[in-house]
């Protein structure tokens, strides 16, 4: 019964070790991150596997023992695992194991730690505290003594604060991870008009790279329609707007930009297109089109003003601007 109170007790007083040397998982593998845990808990496994396969080899060498010592006519009386105390006997395994992790005294020796004190009946005992409890006492104290050293001498492990803030950067992370996928699923059906600083510009980008040669940079039209008046060919809303940028219109020689643009680029360059109806052009192309009147011309930002007054006014100093229609091939008009 020593020898397992013993690799009990190892066993216990080893996993406090596992909370040293922890660190940020934004920066840090799995595996990076808890290294000194791992090894420490691997030992312990080795070590927990070292003592049962030596407590294995114990008993085999006493079977053994006994077998020989049987052979020369040596009979030894049975011991029990846990053996029988004055006042146990006829008591079984359970019960008496159950007595010694409580330290509880037989029945039959109770008067011994009886006292005075007696309310309806019932007599008190003064029992020790129970072994089990004094255990967890025992490793609550060596716990507590790790903890101290592992967080505020050595200062190895992250403080409560540094472990709210790691968490929530990580929580930024992964709400960023979770808004970028949701890019992949705009389409003409739920697509929205942005009007954030940052979804503007990067639909100016977009449209100057892509858009302004056939366009003009300030939509005025060339090749392609006029974007400042209300004259549009497939609809002037948002849907409209996002759909023949996605699926384009072969026909006329504007291709499709879905397998070139995410469909979050497309709806930002389609904001930026939408905030262009009503802007001054330098020189304007005719109206085509059927007129469209938009039903909330309060969605459109303030800040358009701020991008098209930016965009080169003269096509003539636009690199990009093409005056002759000849000159583009089939299918390069956007």
């Amino acid at each position: 019964m020593s020898k397992l109170k013993y690799v009990l007790s190892t066993f216990i007083f080893a996993l406090p070790g596992l909370t040293l040397a922890q660190e940020e998982a934004s920066q840090q593998s799995f595996f990076e991150q808890y290294q000194i845990e791992l090894v420490l808990g691997l030992a312990v496994v080795v070590a927990f596997v070292a003592i049962i396969a030596m407590f294995t080899l114990l008993v085999a060498l006493k079977v053994v023992l006994k077998l020989k010592r049987a052979e020369m006519g040596i009979v030894e009386e049975e011991k029990e695992l846990i053996p029988v105390k004055e006042g146990e006997e006829g008591v079984g395994f359970w019960r008496r194991f159950w007595n010694r992790i409580n330290d509880s005294v037989p029945v039959a020796k109770e008067h011994e730690v009886a006292t005075d004190h007696e309310y309806d009946g019932i007599r008190e005992l003064d029992n020790r505290l129970p072994p089990w409890w004094l255990y967890g006492f025992y490793v609550s104290i060596i716990f507590a003594v790790v903890y101290l050293i592992n967080y505020e001498v050595l200062g190895t492990g992250p403080t409560q604060d540094e472990e709210f803030q790691a968490e929530m950067m990580q929580a930024k992370e992964d709400v960023q991870t979770y808004l970028a996928s949701l890019d992949n699923l705009i389409d003409e059906s739920n697509v929205t008009l942005l009007t954030e600083t940052v979804d503007l510009d990067a639909g100016r980008a977009i449209y100057e790279q892509n858009c302004s040669v056939c366009h003009a940079a300030d939509g005025g039209g060339g090749v392609g329609p006029n974007f400042t008046d209300k004259y549009w060919l497939h609809g002037g809303d948002m849907t409209a707007i996002f759909s023949t940028i996605k699926y384009g219109v072969p026909s006329k020689g504007m291709i499709a930009w879905e397998a070139q643009l995410s469909p979050k680029k497309m709806q930002q360059v389609a904001s930026y297109i939408y905030m262009m109806e009503g802007q001054t052009s330098a020189n304007p192309k005719e109206p085509q089109g059927d007129l469209f009147e938009r039903a909330h011309e309060a969605d459109v930002s303030p800040d358009a003003d701020v991008y098209l007054e930016e965009a080169d006014p003269a096509p003539e100093t636009n690199p990009d601007y093409v005056d002759d229609e000849a000159d583009l091939e089939e299918g390069e008009c956007c």
